[in-house]
């Protein structure tokens, strides 16, 4: 499984495709973050949160927050229907990182945001 970096747009949320990877096709998939559904919209994006964001997010040179965000889902054909993501705080490291970037390792010393019930999932970190 892979990190991604998710970097805040200007009004504070964040967005990314869920494996860096969705398209129109996956659109009203769910993806679950802390325990809050979040619908992915009609082009495939997942929109995190501002609270989210502030929360777990180091502030890069921009001004701009960053989270780390890996997802899972719990297998099948229909698995990406129902999807967990877990959101970590980037190192010092990656907060500048771009839009999409993997990373390798993120931190977890601001804490880690995942499903109440993301113990069922396999995790990368």
């Amino acid at each position: 499984m892979s990190t991604f970096i998710v970097r805040a747009r200007s009004d504070g949320r964040g967005g990314i495709k869920p494996f860096n990877t969705y398209t129109k096709a996956q659109a009203g998939a769910y993806v679950t973050i802390g325990d809050t559904k979040i619908k992915v919209t009609s082009d495939g994006r997942l929109n995190i949160p501002k609270g989210v964001m502030d929360k777990y997010g180091i502030t890069g040179d921009d001004g701009r927050k960053r989270i780390g965000i890996t997802f899972t889902t719990g297998g099948g054909k229909q698995g990406w229907k129902d999807v967990k993501a877990m959101v970590l705080k980037p190192t010092d490291k990656d907060k500048n990182g771009k839009q999409g970037t993997t990373i390798k390792k993120a931190g977890t010393q601001g804490g880690v945001l995942k499903p109440s019930d993301g113990s069922d999932y396999t995790w990368s970190n």
